[in-house]
């Protein structure tokens, strides 16, 4: 005979508190330096937290060579704002941002923006029709800025005007594709995406593009980047909480605060 009993466990759980989430992306070209604050749900709490109700009463300011400015809550968009023509973002420069909470929590973080925005080469646009369906094999070509460590994203909108209107109509194209130059530097570099028409459609087009971006990013930003797209529920938002294996920059937070200088092709059908 073999008996068995039950007895109840008392585990003490490790105390957690929410923590700032911070998401912000320089580029010289921007008019606007926005940053997006949001708190993190921790994992052993009974507190209900709203996490993609943005916090409009922290503390923000960034700073670099140039000097500390602060960020101003905007209540339109739901980001901390300042505006370039007063505190420009400088190729090659290293900036902060500092954010403290109404509880007293801090969290900053840094990244220096690249040094120059490197040309797209070359856009060619194959329409592919396979199991009765059609897409555009997208094709981008540049050459990696030697000399440096470099880290790259493409991102794709198509755009359009039906027959009927004159206003042009962008589809995200979810074309989202990276590289990095690490031990090909200089080299001739050429990124594909895929873009499948939510229907076909284009008989009505009377134009339709392109416009293909080319970033040259940071670090920080190419491993956020790097891993929304691995995570396993395609959607890379909302921010993460404690347990959550995302990538982060951030101390005492979590999030991301990347850089970029971006250019610009478009790419004409018809």
């Amino acid at each position: 005979m073999f008996l068995s009993c039950a007895k109840e466990a008392k585990v003490k759980l490790p105390e957690t508190k929410s923590l700032p989430v911070i998401y912000s992306y320089i580029c010289p070209d921007d008019s606007v330096i926005r940053l997006k604050l949001l708190a993190s749900s921790p994992l052993y709490s009974s507190n209900q937290i709203d996490i993609l109700s943005p916090l409009s009463d922290a503390d923000v300011k960034i700073s670099s060579d140039q000097g500390i400015s602060q960020l101003i809550f905007n209540q339109n968009t739901g980001y901390y704002e300042l505006k370039t023509n007063s505190y420009p973002i400088v190729p090659g420069q290293v900036y902060k941002m500092t954010v403290t909470t109404i509880n007293g929590d801090v969290a900053t973080a840094e990244t220096q923006v690249p040094f120059t925005a490197v040309p797209i080469n070359m856009v060619t646009v194959e329409t592919i029709i396979e199991n009765n369906q059609t897409s555009d094999r997208i094709n981008v070509s540049f050459i990696d800025e030697p000399g440096r460590v470099n880290y790259y994203r493409i991102a794709v909108l198509h755009a359009f005007v039906l027959t009927f209107q004159t206003d042009t109509i962008s589809d995200d194209t979810r074309i989202n594709e990276r590289y990095s130059d690490l031990n090909h530097d200089g080299e001739n570099v050429s990124l594909v995406g895929r873009f499948y028409p939510r229907s076909d459609s284009t008989q009505y087009y009377s134009t339709e593009y392109y416009d293909v971006f080319l970033y040259n990013c940071s670090e920080s930003y190419y491993k956020f980047y790097e891993l929304l797209r691995t995570d396993l529920s395609g959607i890379g938002f909302p921010p993460p909480a404690e347990p959550t294996l995302m990538y982060s920059n951030v101390k005492g937070g979590f999030g991301c605060f990347g850089a970029y200088m971006k250019m610009k092709f478009r790419y004409k059908k018809k």
